[in-house]
C-alpha cells in the first residue's frame, strides 16, 4: 500500500510539481517549501554571535531583559520578505512552521535558549485572529517548540485592544499605537519563569516592549528575552 501511495505522489509531482516559494523553481524530491539553494541563501544575521547586537541595542534602556535576537534580515520587496507576507496574509502556516524550525535549530546550537522556560508569542486581537485563522507568531513558536521542546504560553497574555496596523507608522506613532494593548490573563503561567517574547518581524520593537512591560508589571516573571524571525532595520 505504501508503494502505491509513493507512486501516486511521484505522478502528482511529475504533472503538478511543487515550486520553491522563493525562486519559483521546481522542488526536487525531499525538498519542501524552499529549495536547497534558497535555504542556503536565507539572509541570516547570526545576532546571537555578535558583540554589538542591533536587536539588543534596539531594546536597550526600554525594559529589563536578558538577551535578544532575530533570524534573518527583512528587506521589503525581496522574496524572503514575501515569505513572511505569505505567512501573515495568505494562510501559509506551513511557511511559519518551517521558519520556526530553522530558527529553533539555530537558537539551540548558539546556546541562546539556555535557561528560557517558555515562549510567549505576541498575541493577536481575537477579531484579527478569527479573520486570519491563526496567530502567525504562535505558528512560528510551534516550529521552535518542535525542535526545542520549550513550552508555548499562547493564552497567558492577551491583546485586549484591536490596534491599527503598524506598517506605515513612524517610531513615535508605533509606540503610541501599542501602549496598554496587552493584558496578563493567567499570571501563574508566567510566575518565576524566564519568558521569550516572540514576534514575526521586529522594526522598532515597540510591540515587544509593550508586551514585556505588561508581563513584568502584572506577573512575577523572572526575566524576559526577545526574538523574532526577521529584523526590519530602518
Amino acid at each position: 500500500m505504501n508503494a502505491i501511495f509513493e507512486r501516486l505522489r511521484d505522478l502528482l509531482q511529475l504533472f503538478f510539481p511543487e515550486t520553491c516559494d522563493v525562486c519559483g523553481n521546481s522542488l526536487r524530491y525531499g525538498e519542501h517549501i524552499l529549495c536547497t539553494d534558497c535555504l542556503l541563501d536565507i539572509p541570516l544575521i547570526h545576532l546571537h554571535n555578535l558583540e554589538h547586537n542591533p536587536v539588543e541595542e534596539l531594546f536597550a534602556g526600554s525594559v529589563p531583559f536578558e538577551r535578544a535576537t532575530a533570524f534573518f534580515n527583512y528587506q521589503k520587496h525581496t522574496q524572503y520578505a514575501h515569505l513572511v507576507h505569505k505567512l501573515k496574509y495568505q494562510g501559509r502556516e506551513d511557511i511559519g512552521t518551517l521558519l520556526g524550525e530553522l530558527f529553533g535549530v539555530a537558537l539551540q546550537k548558539s546556546g541562546f535558549l539556555t535557561g528560557i522556560d517558555a515562549i510567549v508569542p505576541i498575541p493577536l486581537h481575537p477579531k484579527r485572529q478569527r479573520k486570519r485563522g491563526y496567530n502567525q507568531s504562535a505558528v512560528l513558536a510551534q516550529g521552535i517548540a518542535n525542535i526545542t521542546g520549550i513550552a508555548i504560553l499562547e493564552n497567558a497574555v492577551i491583546r485586549a485592544v484591536n490596534t491599527k496596523t503598524q506598517t506605515r507608522k513612524n517610531k513615535e506613532e508605533r509606540v503610541q499605537n501599542v501602549q496598554g494593548i496587552f493584558e496578563v490573563a493567567v499570571p501563574s503561567q508566567l510566575d518565576g519563569k524566564h519568558i521569550l517574547i516572540l514576534d514575526d518581524v521586529i522594526t522598532t520593537g515597540a510591540t515587544c516592549i509593550s508586551c514585556a512591560e505588561t508581563i513584568l508589571h502584572h506577573s512575577n516573571a523572572k526575566s524576559i528575552s526577545f526574538a523574532s524571525i526577521a529584523l526590519a532595520q530602518r
